[in-house]
């Protein structure tokens, strides 16, 4: 079976390695590189680099023409995750098997872009990995095969792709295997449609007045790698990389303790215990070094 790739990010290399292990990759079509700050260097994608890595024959097209449909005529089947670009009805008919999709959710919940994100930031206990056919339609196309997948207490973004990562990587070998030769049958999705937006850095800004404690602390475990949830003190940027919720109350805004090795400020509703931070120009550090070189005081307004 010769397979062509489509992927950008890097919750789709172990599903590239896994796929390159148990089948011929004859492609990998991945997004331009980007821009980098100041536009003074090009940053590849994660699955451009993995694909050179590999020896694998990538693409990066603008378009897709007849030029790209003679890159993929060798492919019987495409396998898509995490691309970042609508695919056309006429790529889609150019493999025999289609394209399947895979998606970090249980569809046709959380549609869209942001699947982890949106599951970590509404506290969702359980999220999952869906594998469905690929159609023109945003994430609507038949399904093949499903997983939930519990989410802990402890996971974050990070943590939570990277599990979704893995498990992706071995379903989706069982997916072609069984789908061609004719044991999945497609099934149309069942249950709520919901879509997933995507996020902005207004949207992980945590502003202590009106954000309570709990979406607070959600918000740093679902933008965690990627936005990183942050604040404004003294007109700075402080990202919080690790924090937890507090049963202490004041005003919003102001620092409720602070010891040598804790920082928990005032939300909404109850506080916020901060435990890793990483202030503007400088590399993270623990809740602990950093008070080693800022003062605060109980009561001082955070803003």
């Amino acid at each position: 079976m010769n397979i062509a790739f489509f992927g950008t990010s890097d919750i789709g290399i172990e599903t590239l390695k896994s796929i390159n292990e148990h089948f011929s990759v004859k492609a990998v079509i991945t997004t331009k590189d980007k821009k980098g700050k100041r536009n003074k260097i090009l940053i590849e994608s994660p699955i451009k680099k993995q694909a050179i890595k590999l020896g694998l024959n990538f693409f990066q097209p603008e378009k897709f023409d007849d030029n790209f449909l003679s890159q993929i005529k060798d492919c019987q089947m495409g396998i898509l995750f995490s691309y970042g670009k609508i695919i056309p009805q006429n790529v889609i008919d150019a493999f025999k098997y289609g394209i399947l999709n895979i998606h970090p959710s249980i569809l046709p919940k959380y549609r869209g872009a942001s699947p982890i994100i949106s599951a970590l930031l509404n506290g969702d206990l359980y999220t999952g990995i869906s594998i469905i056919k690929l159609t023109k339609d945003l994430d609507a196309g038949d399904c093949l095969m499903q997983k939930i997948i519990e989410i802990t207490p402890d996971d974050n973004n990070i943590t939570l792709s990277n599990r979704i990562s893995y498990l992706a990587s071995q379903m989706i070998i069982c997916a072609i295997e069984f789908y061609k030769d004719g044991l999945l049958k497609p099934k149309p999705q069942k249950g709520n449609i919901s879509y997933t937006k995507k996020f902005n850095k207004n949207d992980a800004l945590i502003n202590f007045e009106t954000d309570d404690a709990c979406f607070a602390v959600r918000k740093v475990k679902a933008f965690a790698g990627y936005l990183d949830a942050f604040f404004y003190y003294n007109s700075k940027i402080y990202k919080i990389l690790k924090a937890s919720v507090c049963d202490l109350s004041a005003t919003p805004a102001t620092v409720v303790k602070v010891s040598k090795n804790s920082l928990i400020i005032a939300c909404k509703n109850k506080s916020i215990s901060i435990e890793q931070i990483k202030p503007e120009g400088k590399n993270a550090m623990s809740i602990e070094a950093f008070l080693a070189g800022h003062k605060f005081q109980c009561g001082q307004k955070i803003t």
